[in-house]
């Protein structure tokens, strides 16, 4: 059984192996950008990092394959320590304000283009069925507030 822990911190640097980065992204009227994948699910966008990549890389690249959008400010907010017999990972999850939607494009992971869609904060939880992310909304959230575009 895996149990998920969350932390709020902007710093990565003692964590690994870091397996996921994904990021709660704004639009300018505070919805969250959210994505539907091929089992029907909806989520966040996100994914693993490759060779080399620092998070904010993996975070831009994710966003750009899944969702085909840009982000300008963004900053870590926290992560998920996940816990298992095996091993404990790390995933972490970043707080964003959308830069620029772009046209839809297939994503080369999946080989699909994935829907993607902006809900109120408070229709999130009625889309992305993991209760686990309270804590990890709010916190974005939080963030949202003091960074957002007037």
């Amino acid at each position: 059984m895996r149990k998920f822990i969350w932390h709020k911190t902007t710093d990565y640097s003692s964590l690994k192996p870091i397996t996921q980065v994904y990021g709660v992204c704004f639009d300018n009227e505070g919805n969250i950008l959210i994505i539907r994948h091929s089992n029907g699910n909806w989520n966040i966008p996100g994914g693993k990092p490759e060779n080399n990549e620092t998070p904010e890389q993996t975070l831009k690249r994710e966003l750009d394959e899944e969702a085909d959008v840009t982000i300008g400010k963004n900053i870590m907010i926290g992560y998920y320590e996940v816990v298992s017999d095996k091993l404990t990972i790390y995933q972490l999850r970043f707080a964003a304000l959308l830069d620029k939607k772009k046209p839809r494009t297939i994503d080369p992971d999946s080989g699909t283009v994935k829907e993607r869609k902006f809900v109120s904060p408070d229709e999130f939880f009625n889309y992305v069925k993991i209760e686990d992310y309270h804590s990890m909304i709010d916190e974005a959230i939080s963030w949202f507030k003091k960074n957002r575009r007037l």
